[in-house]
């Protein structure tokens, strides 16, 4: 995949560090770092032991590690905390695809996937905008324009609940931002929204 120039990866899998001899290399280290070279954004599945451990590769510098949360907007339960968390995304009751059809799950494997796609659609605006972006930027963006939990004090799930329309928000500033300190003048001050689409199609960021 990273040879075919995909730009983001999701990886819903992990191995707990307290699984690993203390001799042992960590867990896909050489195949993140070559991806981070190449551009791709990295993210994964925090982990589903409800401990302050860390999983790898979600644990790897430079990759975007999601934690899970309820209906209620609180981080779940079984949800890996550590301060490697970034976001955090709906991971209970999730429909997915069975042998027997469709079926609910539960895990950070499926809060994963919604920050993903929510990178997706990030690396398509700043390509847009000719405007580069990697994995530790997405983190930042993503982070920094998460909701907050329902409740105060929670520690150890990252900045809050994923927030993809803010995020690119966030993103059409910053660079409205780059472009008038290249300038020397005024940031254009666009403002992202988002169109329309027939029923059961994705809205798009204008």
């Amino acid at each position: 995949l990273i040879d075919l120039n995909v730009k983001v990866i999701n990886m819903s899998f992990g191995t707990p560090e307290s699984a690993l001899s203390a001799d042992a290399p960590l867990p896909h280290e050489e195949v993140i770092r070559y991806a981070l070279a190449r551009g791709v954004i990295l993210v994964a599945a925090s982990g589903n032991s409800g401990l302050a451990e860390r999983f790898y590769p979600a644990a790897h510098d430079g990759v975007i590690a999601v934690g899970a949360i309820d209906r209620g907007l609180e981080p779940a339960a079984f949800s890996t905390r550590g301060d490697h968390v970034a976001v955090c995304a709906p991971g209970r009751g999730i429909p997915t695809c069975g042998l027997q059809g469709y079926q609910s799950a539960t895990g950070t494997s499926f809060a994963a996937p919604f920050v993903a796609a929510a990178c997706a659609l990030l690396a398509s605006r700043a390509q847009r905008r000719a405007w580069p972006l990697d994995s530790h930027e997405a983190r930042d963006l993503l982070a920094s324009s998460a909701r907050p939990f329902g409740r105060a004090g929670v520690g150890g799930c990252g900045n809050g609940v994923i927030d993809a329309l803010a995020a690119l928000r966030l993103l059409d500033r910053r660079i409205d931002r780059d472009i008038a300190l290249e300038t020397g003048s005024e940031p254009d001050l666009h403002e992202t929204s988002v169109s329309p689409s027939p029923r059961g199609s994705p809205a798009l960021p204008a």
